[in-house]
């Protein structure tokens, strides 16, 4: 499993997502809820997750269920809530655990890094400048930017292209069994699934070289690609 590069999404993989949201609903809930009581709060906060789908609904839908399921005093406009979105989530954002120990390990490694990540270029580039990450890697690539998301192969071709880079030589780390799993494996570029404390659905047809539970047990899988050390800790094989 040799590797040069690596490339990484960035929601759920560098930034826990998770975390982020519940300071997001709680700035929401205090905007537009302000006189909620512990009761409500936690009515709305549980209508947010259902309608957020962890960011894969597009938010307009978002805001069409928030708006038919809470009982608004002064409800904004479509427009006004996707920009107090847009605005208030970066703010919110926080940082896997052991992001800066791995990315400061790969660094000093002089492993080429890049980003793919699907969104706007507001948002996702207000989150990695939010981290303080962006001079961790070589090329950022945003969807909207691109004009394609993953996962579609043209994507993860871009971000080869950038780095100089064959897609054998590439680790791909990423929390989505689709977007990030199955687009790269296509691409023919080695994918390691961010589990956490999830498990993979073996049905699904594409599967990853690896999956580890936190950002560090990348070191070392990567290590042992490489036969820097004897351990027998590659990370949690699926």
């Amino acid at each position: 499993m040799p590797v040069r590069a690596l490339i990484f999404d960035l929601d759920d993989t560098l930034s826990d997502r998770q975390a982020s949201i519940e300071d997001y609903i709680s700035r929401f809930i205090t905007t537009y809820f302000p006189q909620a009581d512990a009761s409500r709060q936690a009515f709305i906060a549980e209508r947010f997750r259902e309608a957020d789908q962890n960011g894969y609904r597009d938010k307009k839908e978002v805001y069409d269920m928030l708006v038919s399921q809470l009982s608004w005093s002064d409800p904004p406009t479509a427009e006004e809530y996707i920009a107090f979105f847009k605005e208030e989530l970066p703010r919110c954002i926080k940082p896997m655990e052991h992001l800066y120990p791995v990315l400061d390990y790969f660094k000093s490694k002089g492993v080429p890094m890049a980003v793919i990540t699907n969104g706007s270029v507001q948002v996702q580039g207000a989150k990695i400048a939010q981290l303080g990450i962006r001079d961790y890697f070589d090329t950022v690539i945003i969807s909207a930017e691109a004009g394609i998301k993953k996962p579609h192969p043209d994507i993860y071709a871009i971000a080869l292209q950038r780095l100089n880079m064959a897609p054998a030589d590439v680790w791909f780390i990423g929390d989505h069994p689709q977007n990030d799993v199955a687009g790269a494996v296509k691409c023919g570029i080695q994918a390691i699934w961010m589990a956490r404390d999830n498990v993979w659905d073996d049905q699904l047809e594409h599967k990853p070289h690896k999956s580890i539970r936190n950002l560090q047990e990348l070191v070392p899988i990567y290590e042992n690609a490489l036969g820097l050390n004897n351990a027998s800790n590659e990370g949690h094989k699926v």
